[in-house]
Parts: structure tokens; C-alpha cells; sequence
């Protein structure tokens, strides 16, 4: 039994914005206030990134699958399941990013909010679906 496309996926999406993560300082130095907490504008620049990934991907799934439009509960289609899955990939890079950079009492409620909005989106890739109206 192989993996799944949307574990594979995950796996993908978290290796891509943690090799972004890491390659930010080159791409878009941070001005000098924000060479002293330079983590901080690695993380927002990933998270923008993600927006502007997840956010298209949205608008793409809208047009290539209209009938979302009508029930988003039933209906679904593979561009939805790749954003979710990218995004799984992203709050889990983020988690291990801010886990790595911050102090646990300064972003314990961000790493709580990232580990129940990966749960929700796992389980909605798990059942291919809206999984609380199931």
C-alpha cells in the first residue's frame, strides 16, 4: 500500500515552504529593524506566500469546479483537496518554525490555533469532505 497523493502532497507542500523559509533572507533581505528578530520576517514573508498560494488555489478551484459554488458541502473537487493539502504542509512548517524560533510562552496559543486547524483540515481530506455535517 503506497501513500496517499494528499499525504505525499503534505510531505511536499512542508519541505517547499520550509526550503522558502530558509531561503527568504536572499530573496527579500529584512530592513535593519527587522535584522534583530530575523526568524519573525522569515515567517511572515512564508505566510504570505501561503496566502497568496492558497488563496489562488481557491479562486482556481471555484472556476475549474463551479458546483462548489452551489453546495460546499457536498461537493468537492481534486483543486480543493491540493489546497488543502498545501496547506496542511504550510501550518505544519510554520508549527516547527515557531516551535524552533520562539519561546513556548510567547506562541503557545499560534502553535494551539495551528494544531486544531491542521486537525480539521486532516480529517476533511480524510473523509474527502465537509467531515462535520457527516
Amino acid at each position: 500500500m503506497g501513500l496517499s497523493p494528499g499525504l505525499l502532497l503534505v510531505g511536499g507542500s512542508f519541505a517547499a515552504f520550509r526550503l522558502l523559509n530558509r531561503g527568504l533572507e536572499r530573496l527579500v533581505p529584512p530592513p535593519r529593524p527587522a535584522l534583530r528578530n530575523r526568524w519573525k520576517w522569515r515567517n511572515i514573508w512564508t505566510s504570505f506566500a501561503h496566502s497568496l498560494l492558497s488563496g489562488a488555489g481557491a479562486l482556481l478551484g471555484f472556476y475549474l469546479h463551479p458546483q462548489m459554488a452551489e453546495d460546499l458541502i457536498g461537493t468537492h473537487s481534486p483543486a480543493a483537496h491540493s489546497v488543502v493539502s498545501v496547506s496542511i504542509g504550510y501550518f505544519l512548517q510554520d508549527f516547527v518554525d515557531m516551535l524552533c524560533n520562539q519561546k513556548l510562552h510567547q506562541s503557545w496559543e499560534l502553535l494551539f490555533h495551528h494544531s486544531v486547524v491542521s486537525l480539521h483540515l486532516s480529517l476533511w481530506e480524510g473523509v474527502q469532505g465537509a467531515w462535520p455535517y457527516y
